[in-house]
């Protein structure tokens, strides 16, 4: 019989973004491996998207809650105690109703995330589960107090830690986890999704300006991750470099105002994953321009993938996925980011050494091989 692992998560498809892609990327490569899944979501609390609320594929269904929007979870999210409230009551009943009918299916729960990692952790102990958490995160969690010693408690609560980078590892074990519950796992691209392809068929395919010097952003449109800046550095920068803007967010009508007026920048709104391949292979610089500590900076690998050499924020587990060999890391200010982009527009033997190396450097260290980690965790609890 096929293995069973139930996903707790708050984020996950129509949402757009790196654990909603890495999820996808999970369950593929899990049900190719003979394990099924369950996932117990939201509907997209974000965007204005959304699914079905049961949908059934290949060796997996998804349950998704609908739940109060109202921009909560944007409004919320430098409270973590208000944000922990309003994300936890829909998905804690939801996993407890399903286990109460369902439970005999489930062999182990995944939870991602701290929200999801305290309903898996209780209804881990009442239906005798055992319980994996990811974080996809930094949290820049205190040194002491009332929250670190809760999540401390759910952390020690479980049984495995998995961690995306060596930063969140390193927090989570200085709260006083044991270091050998905690292991970092690392993204992995589809290959054969993310590959370089002609540019000027890409340009041609999107509809883009054949002889621009063509800057990428890809993400949600959310101040953390730099729009502010992106935006104002766009007004500095020399107007042969075009800004080019995907993506949705509470943001997005900001950011469409400013492309109607600015004649360098450009906005295409929110794309499907399968077709960012084209956005990729149609630039010549990623810009990931984040203010925040992203927990990895899943777009970065999906771009070194094609081919399409990053300028990234100098921060959080962003460090870790790329080298100055496929890249360059900077301190993300408006005149740090022109000074960077116009830079690389003008030395583009600099450019062509990024790209040169950057698939192979994806192949190596974030190929396919990298969801074993996770799955062995799921064998070795079973």
């Amino acid at each position: 019989m096929n293995k069973s692992i139930l996903l707790l998560t708050t984020p996950f498809r129509p949402n757009i973004g790196g654990v909603e892609t890495h999820l996808d990327d999970l369950i593929l490569e899990g049900t190719r491996q003979g394990y099924k899944f369950v996932v117990l979501t939201y509907q997209p609390l974000v965007t204005k998207a959304s699914d079905k609320t049961v949908e059934k594929g290949d060796g997996y269904v998804v349950y998704r809650l609908p739940w109060i929007k109202m921009n909560l979870f944007l409004r919320l999210g430098g409270y973590p105690v208000l944000e922990f409230l309003y994300l936890f009551p829909g998905l804690f009943l939801l996993a407890t109703v399903f286990l109460a009918f369902q439970s005999s299916q489930v062999d182990v729960i995944h939870a991602q995330g701290l929200v999801a990692g305290v309903i898996g952790v209780f209804v881990g102990k009442v239906f005798k589960k055992p319980v994996i958490i990811s974080t996809h995160s930094i949290y820049n969690f205190p040194k002491s107090g009332l929250y670190s010693n809760f999540v401390r408690l759910i952390l020690n609560g479980c049984k495995h830690i998995l961690a995306l980078s060596q930063q969140s590892q390193k927090e989570i074990t200085d709260l006083g986890v044991p270091y050998k519950n905690v292991s970092v796992f690392t993204y992995w691209v589809n290959q054969n999704l993310f590959k370089p392809m002609d540019k000027v068929y890409a340009r041609k395919r999107l509809r883009l300006p054949i002889n621009k010097f063509i800057c990428l952003f890809v993400g949600r449109l959310v101040p953390e991750k730099g729009i502010q800046e992106l935006l104002s550095s766009a007004k500095m920068t020399r107007k042969e470099i075009t800004f080019l803007i995907v993506g949705d967010g509470p943001m997005a009508d900001e950011v469409r105002n400013v492309a109607k007026k600015s004649s360098n920048v450009m906005f295409r709104g929110k794309v499907e994953n399968n077709k960012l391949s084209l956005y990729y292979n149609a630039a010549d610089v990623l810009l990931v321009p984040s203010v925040h500590d992203e927990g990895f900076g899943r777009v970065i690998l999906e771009a070194l993938s094609c081919g399409l050499p990053v300028a990234a924020a100098n921060r959080g587990g962003i460090r870790e996925a790329i080298t100055d060999k496929v890249g360059v890391l900077i301190d993300i200010t408006e005149e740090n980011i022109k000074t960077t982009l116009e830079h690389l527009y003008l030395d583009r033997g600099q450019l062509k050494y990024y790209s040169k190396n950057s698939v192979n450097y994806v192949k190596t260290h974030f190929g396919n091989k990298n969801a074993s980690m996770i799955l062995e965790h799921y064998r070795d609890q079973v």
